[in-house]
């Protein structure tokens, strides 16, 4: 006897969302759609609805690997790679559903696709206890992606996911499958699927099974909420190159390229976290037009902005894009690679009800339910004050003349000169064997040995490196065994041997202090936000309770003698 045929075929099916002045066949690359030679589209009907489908071929005419072949054997190899690609575009409740087969979802016109579509069909219908994979990235200064996987499938919470400091861009998992043509006659049946831009998941080999198969999944992205458990995972998501809204959020962008915009936030990127050498003595500052490079000891927005303003405003973020900058030690040897200007800024605007984040050089879509989340992680972490007592941050005579706030180190150096049972430790570095080039304990070593980290906060400073440096410290102090001996011998040297900490010293207390305005989640950028809290959660986890000091400015002017005028 026969075997009975499958109702249903596992596919791939993408969202496209046009606008009612496009016709079905732009859902198509251009590029595809003019190509009669190779593709050709034709009109069907699938139970009723008019709908297109294109199919055919992409040729090479050799594998780019063939020459380096010949060049090693000598011989001449007639070869060709053809890949067949296929979509079916089924227009349904305001959208355009795409079927794709081989190489298929190339073709579609990436300018109206529904990004994480997939995603979202499978965070209504997964079960929490049944993942197989995931993919995640994290939100914070170190850019990072990562797909874990469980064959046999598990409980979400063995995949390790945050609620903040995490996007998920991809979700493999077991569905009931109810509500599908595959289930029909099969109650309790399950599918597995995997969601992310696309969705792979059974579909109806009958054009009306198909028709039926669509509607429901579109019923449950529309009018479903997330099961419970995987809420979050829609609440903030990158957008795909090509997205829609990425032109219009470029051009506000840089029109947000000048000195004093409240939109930008300088952050320290991805590559510096990972590359460099020790901490900078200074920055060697290139292509910013000025004829020669700038050195300044400290790295501040306004030696990115200033250069790219004097450009048309759409040449600004071509021109800080052409910016790089570099960590110089003492010497001004380079400590790091040369990173272009666009990684070193964060930017954040509200456009059209949502919250768009530029970070990394990557947009986001950030949720008005994760930004509730987030800020409220973050006011229970500000409200913790620390009792300590310092001074308020004075201004000082620059090089050229004029008077501005005092950097950080000197501000550091002032507080252990007027209040001598503090120990400045800015730029004193601990070198252990995991870190050679060395890391800095704290900037200022409390009466109780609090490690206590200062980062004066500006209208728009992102203070993300400032919580990194918390952790790094706190981590190498807890976890490595020749870290507490040297820096024993660092608080020995620059105590004049007048302070000593125990051998078994271990970090109880470490203190963020901010210095210029109050410690509140709208000092903070969005990403400096996720990063405070994956910062608390760390330290936490370590044993080490952290504070919060607010530092207030004061308009008088600080002496060489470190005296007040």
């Amino acid at each position: 006897m026969a075997r009975q045929q499958a109702p249903a075929t596992k596919a791939t099916l993408y969202r496209l969302c046009r606008s009612s002045g496009q016709s079905i066949a732009e859902c198509i690359q251009e590029k595809y759609a003019d190509n009669g030679e190779e593709f050709e589209i034709q009109r069907v009907d699938i139970a009723g609805i008019e709908s297109i489908v294109i199919s055919g071929a992409m040729r090479t005419d050799e594998p780019k690997w063939r020459p380096h072949l010949k060049s090693l054997t000598s011989l001449d190899f007639r070869l060709q790679n053809v890949s067949s690609a296929a979509a079916l575009i089924v227009p349904y409740g305001g959208y355009d559903y795409a079927l794709t087969w081989g190489l298929g979802y190339i073709l579609l016109n990436p300018q109206i696709l529904d990004s994480s579509f997939g995603l979202r069909f499978a965070i209504r219908k997964a079960s929490p206890t049944q993942v197989r994979s995931l993919t995640s990235h994290t939100m914070d200064t170190l850019a990072r992606t990562a797909r874990t996987s469980v064959p046999s499938g598990a409980p979400l919470d063995a995949f390790g996911v945050e609620e903040v400091g995490e996007v998920i861009s991809r979700l493999v998992g077991r569905v009931a499958a109810g509500g599908l043509v595959a289930a029909a006659g099969k109650p309790g049946a399950q599918a597995t699927i995997r969601g992310a831009d696309g969705l792979s998941v059974p579909l109806g080999r009958r054009p009306q099974d198909l028709v039926s198969d669509i509607r429901y999944l579109h019923d449950v992205v529309e009018n479903e909420a997330p099961a419970k458990g995987l809420e979050h995972f829609e609440n903030t998501r990158p957008l795909r190159p090509g997205s829609p809204e990425i032109a219009e959020l470029q051009g506000m962008l840089s029109q947000a390229l000048e000195p004093g915009s409240p939109l930008i936030a300088l952050t320290w990127p991805a590559e510096w976290q990972e590359g460099s050498q020790g901490e900078a003595d200074g920055y060697r500052i290139r292509g910013s037009g000025a004829g020669r490079e700038e050195q300044p000891e400290e790295l501040e927005l306004h030696h990115l902005l200033r250069p790219v303003s004097r450009y048309e405003v759409s040449a600004r973020l071509e021109a800080l894009k052409r910016i790089t900058v570099q960590g110089v030690n003492g010497e001004g040897l380079a400590i790091s690679r040369a990173i272009s200007g666009d990684k070193w800024i964060n930017f954040q605007v509200d456009h059209e009800g949502k919250r768009y984040i530029f970070h990394q050089g990557r947009w986001f879509d950030v949720g008005g339910a994760y930004l509730e989340l987030l800020r409220g992680r973050v006011e229970k972490i500000l409200s913790k004050k620390s009792s300590l007592i310092v001074s308020e941050w004075p201004r000082e005579l620059k090089p050229k003349g004029n008077v501005d706030r005092a950097t950080e180190g000197r501000y550091n150096e002032l507080v252990m000169r007027v209040h001598p049972d503090f120990l400045c430790l800015d730029k004193k570095l601990v070198r252990t064997v995991q870190h050679p080039r060395g890391f800095e304990a704290c900037d200022l070593l409390g009466p109780d040995n609090e490690l206590i980290h200062v980062k004066h906060m500006e209208d728009s400073v992102s203070a993300s490196h400032l919580f990194n440096q918390a952790v790094v410290s706190t981590e190498a102090l807890r976890r490595q065994p020749d870290a507490i001996s040297k820096m024993r011998e660092v608080v020995a040297k620059e105590s004049g041997r007048g302070r000593e900490i125990p051998h078994n010293f271990q970090p109880r207390k470490v203190i963020l202090a901010f210095g210029g305005r109050e410690a509140t989640p709208a000092a903070l950028f969005t990403f400096s936000q996720v990063t405070l809290v994956r910062c608390a959660q760390r330290l936490a986890e370590l044993g080490a309770e952290l504070e919060v000091l607010e530092i207030k400015d004061t308009p008088k002017i600080l002496a060489e003698d470190f005296t007040l005028e």
